[in-house]
């Protein structure tokens, strides 16, 4: 029982010596250049992600309006042979009375 008791606080002992150690380390001005720089390349990415997410709304509304408007010439011509179709129809009749 004295043998893992003293392992456990052999282990303790060394991990808050490294603990501290590599918390030195990380508080360097190399350690917070490269946060800054890490930083900065996310905000840059999220800044690029947004201007990708606005421009590919854009591309969508301008497709869906085109697609709105080729449908809506279609209907129109579609409309104009089925009025001719009931005006020679009416003709037809009117011309067997």
């Amino acid at each position: 029982m004295e043998t893992k008791c003293s392992n456990f606080w052999l282990g303790l002992g060394l991990g808050s010596i490294l603990g501290a150690i590599v918390y030195r380390y990380s508080q360097t001005s190399k350690a917070n250049q490269l946060k800054e720089k890490i930083s900065h390349a996310m905000h840059v990415a999220a800044d690029q992600a947004e201007d990708m997410a606005d421009s590919a709304k854009e591309q969508a509304l301008n497709v869906g309006k085109k697609v709105a408007d080729k449908v809506a010439d279609k209907t129109y011509e579609v409309a104009e042979r089925a009025d001719e179709i009931k005006n020679k129809v009416h003709d037809f009749v009117d011309a067997k009375k």
